[in-house]
């Protein structure tokens, strides 16, 4: 087994808000703007003042006997990380929809060195 990195983002919609809750939502949206978005292992929850839609961010580690298996997993271990913070703040929401990419999959692409403007390579013989 193998344990592999994965960043899930799971978007949803906040569902039939009350009018006290839109109030402490909207009153706590500074500490939920987007530009504090980060991929962590507790998860970073971001939303904008419409209080329409909602995005969970988090970083997990899956362990599992390939790298099928831990795709699926992470995908489900993150919207079950987001629907628990969601239920123990009560807030309502539909239409969860998750992405996962794995860290250990992705290729980093190194800059080539580039060309000044106007420079040529002369080979002289």
């Amino acid at each position: 087994m193998t344990v592999r990195t994965y960043r899930a983002q799971v978007t949803g919609r906040f569902d039939g808000l009350e009018q006290p809750l839109r109030t402490q939502l909207l009153a706590e949206q500074p500490e939920h703007d987007l530009q504090l978005a980060a991929f962590t292992e507790d998860g970073t929850f971001t939303y904008t003042p419409t209080l329409t839609r909602f995005t969970f961010r988090c970083r997990i580690g899956v362990d599992a006997d390939s790298a099928v298996e831990a795709d699926e997993l992470a995908a489900v271990e993150a919207e079950v990380m987001t629907i628990d913070y969601l239920t123990s703040r009560t807030i309502p929401f539909r239409q969860l929809r998750t992405t996962t990419t794995c860290l250990d999959d992705v290729r980093i692409k190194r800059p080539q060195p580039q060309r000044r403007r106007g420079q040529h390579h002369v080979h002289e013989e």
